[in-house]
This record gives C-alpha cells, structure tokens and sequence, in this order.
C-alpha cells in the first residue's frame, strides 16, 4: 500500500470510526492542535451528511423539528455511514432506519414519510424518456393488441403505505398544519412519475395496481386484460384494461417505445 492510500485509509478511519491512527501524520500548533484540527474535519464531515439528509428529507425535517431531526439524523449517520461516491445517494436507507428505531419505530407512519421522499427524490432524478401519445396507437391491427407491450417512463415508482403520509406531506408542502396520522384498514398502492419536470403522484385502485404491476413486470396487453378478469367480466376487462392504458398515457406516464411480442 502506497502512503497516501495508507494515509487515506487512516483519515477514513477517523472519519467513520474515531480512530486516532492519523494523529501521528498531523502537525499541530498551539493555536490548533492536532486533535482541534482533526475535529474540525470530522464535524464538517457530519455536517455535509446532515446536509443531505435535510435536502432529501424537507418534510420530515419541518414535521419533527429542527432539534429532533438533527438529533436523529446524526444517529443515521452513526448507524450507516456513507458507503457512496456521490452525497446524492446517502440517506437510501432512513426509513428502514426509521422503522426499527427505539422510539420512532412506535409510529410507524414517520418512516412511511421519509419513504414517500426518498421516492420523490428518485423520481425526481429518474432519466428523461420521450412519451408515447394517444396518435402513436392509432395504427395499430386490431389482431395485434393482445401482444402490446408498453413500458413506463423511467421515473415512475409505485409505493404501498398504510398511512395518510400524502396527506401529510402536501400540508407541511402547502405551509398547513398537517392532519393527524391515520392508519387506513389494508395498504393503498400510490404512482409516483414526473411529467414536465414536475412530480405528480396518485393513489391507484387495486385493480389498476394490479395492472400496473403487470405492465413492471413485462407484460402484454393481453395479460393486462386477463389480470383484470379477477375483478370483471371478459368485455369489461378489455373495455378496462383500454381505459387504464389511455389514462397512464394521458398522464404522460408511458415510454413512446412499444413491443409487439409473439404469441
């Protein structure tokens, strides 16, 4: 190992574990010790990572409070240290953090919150894709529609909660006093997407999740179709199945490409 990788792998070592190795490669004076040098590096090092966690986390910030969101996101920071490159990707794991923790693992809609923003910022970030309109379909055979294989734009997740965390988040978003937190009886599936550098987002019903997640997983119209059939006849299904796909690309949430698959 070279000496600056060793040096390097020393200063991580203050950094993320509080080993004092490094202490030995710092030169000190009166006015700034060693260890007030090296603790001026480590506190600006948090620091950073607060940062981030604030500029992801906005909403959840402004629900806690500035003290107790400080104070837990310095704990996140202890727990799982950044394992990335690029700052962008530290805080992936806050709501998993947030569900087993000590006290805020009682509540479980807090880590519901921090779930629907990390979304956000992913389909914020989501690559751009050109999106199919209603003329692109109009061609085509009435015969090959059952093989129609779409795919979604780029951004578009889908997410479960069990809590009204939407609601929550648009009063904070709106300067409201938010609701209280409700606990609804079954999970509800919501789409997150962005169209025109805006984020949208929509609960869906269960069964244009269930159609939703038929198209993530590749498949065809067809399959949409008889997806459907678990909740209306064969002819509503189609005439449902059409109506779905005609709004998911009204909304701006389908890839202009398209497949026809065989057979």
């Amino acid at each position: 190992m070279s000496e600056l990788a060793r040096l390097q792998e020393q200063f991580q070592a203050y950094l993320l574990h509080a080993d004092t190795q490094i202490e030995d490669m710092i030169i000190g004076t009166d006015d700034a010790p060693v260890a007030l040098r090296l603790m001026i590096y480590g506190n600006a090092y948090k620091a950073r990572l607060l940062e981030a966690l604030e500029s992801t986390y906005s909403i959840l910030k402004t629900y806690l409070g500035d003290d107790d969101f400080n104070q837990l996101g310095n704990e996140y920071i202890d727990t799982y240290p950044s394992t990335y490159r690029s700052i962008r990707w530290f805080g992936d794991r806050f709501p998993e953090f947030l569900i087993s923790h000590s006290h805020y693992g009682d509540y479980p809609f807090i880590s519901e919150l921090a779930k629907i923003e990390w979304t956000m910022a992913l389909v914020f970030d989501a690559a751009d894709d050109a999106i199919l309109i209603p003329n692109d379909l109009h061609t085509l055979p009435h015969h090959d529609w059952p093989h129609l294989q779409i795919h979604f734009h780029s951004s578009l997740q889908l997410i479960n909660v069990s809590w009204n965390v939407f609601e929550i988040w648009q009063s904070i978003s709106d300067e409201l006093d938010p609701p209280e937190p409700v606990c609804s009886s079954s999970p509800v599936t919501w789409v997150l997407w962005r169209k025109d550098l805006l984020n949208h987002y929509s609960s869906l019903t269960t069964d244009e999740a269930q159609a939703m997640n038929i198209v993530i997983q590749h498949g065809t119209f067809g399959m949409i179709c008889e997806g459907l059939c678990h909740w209306h006849d064969d002819q509503s299904a189609v005439t449902r199945a059409a109506s779905l796909l005609k709004g998911w690309i009204n909304a701006g949430m389908v890839k202009k490409t398209y497949n026809l698959l065989e057979g």
